[in-house]
């Protein structure tokens, strides 16, 4: 089973091979353990089981393996990367939030201060205009599709792990290029993107 190219060890995932799944776990471990280990400071500061952050980075891999289409252009080991991270990273801003629920209700932003106003008031922020809100989401997905359509493969795979806060360093080790050439890639697609800013 060792010869088998990764789309075809991903269609026997898809058909319930668990000898598949072991396979590419085993290639692909070591970029579970890349994101688990960015993670570990987060769970540390707040209390997160890291059993658990372990068993989100192995459903963020298998969620991969399951919903990999072959017909994009990223590859397994890029589409692999963003599940994970996407994962582990909603489970530690979920913890994040419980935490910080905790502390709202333990300091209330609507408590009565000394001259009877609120924190609230003195640390709101009154220039939320809903409207600028929407017209800045429409310019973001304006600009990501923009981006999308202008970069190469080689290039939207870099760029999807920067945006996913990927080191330089965690880029080569996933995509399997020198330092030299994630450089290279990053510098084109600055250009490319100030092209169109």
């Amino acid at each position: 089973m060792h010869e088998y190219p990764d789309n075809e060890l991903v269609n026997m995932v898809c058909e319930k091979s668990e000898d598949a799944r072991d396979l590419l776990y085993d290639k692909y471990k070591y970029i579970v353990d890349i994101i688990y280990n960015k993670y570990l400071k987060s769970a540390y500061a707040l209390s997160v089981d890291l059993n658990e952050l372990k068993q989100e980075a192995l459903l963020g891999f298998s969620d991969a393996l399951v919903n990999y289409d072959q017909d994009k252009s990223a590859s397994l080991p890029t589409f692999i990367s963003i599940c994970v991270e996407r994962r582990i990273n909603n489970y530690v801003k979920k913890a994040d939030t419980q935490k910080y629920r905790m502390l709202k209700e333990a300091y209330s932003l609507d408590a009565p201060m000394s001259d009877h106003s609120t924190l609230k008031e003195y640390i709101g922020d009154d220039s939320t205009d809903p409207g600028k809100t929407i017209e800045m989401e429409e310019n973001i997905l304006n600009l990501k599709k923009q981006i999308d359509v202008l970069l190469s493969p080689r290039e939207k795979e870099v760029y999807e792990l920067l945006i996913n806060d990927f080191s330089y360093d965690d880029i080569c080790t996933i995509l399997k290029i020198s330092q030299k050439q994630v450089y290279n890639t990053v510098a084109r697609l600055r250009e490319k993107i100030k092209s169109i800013i």
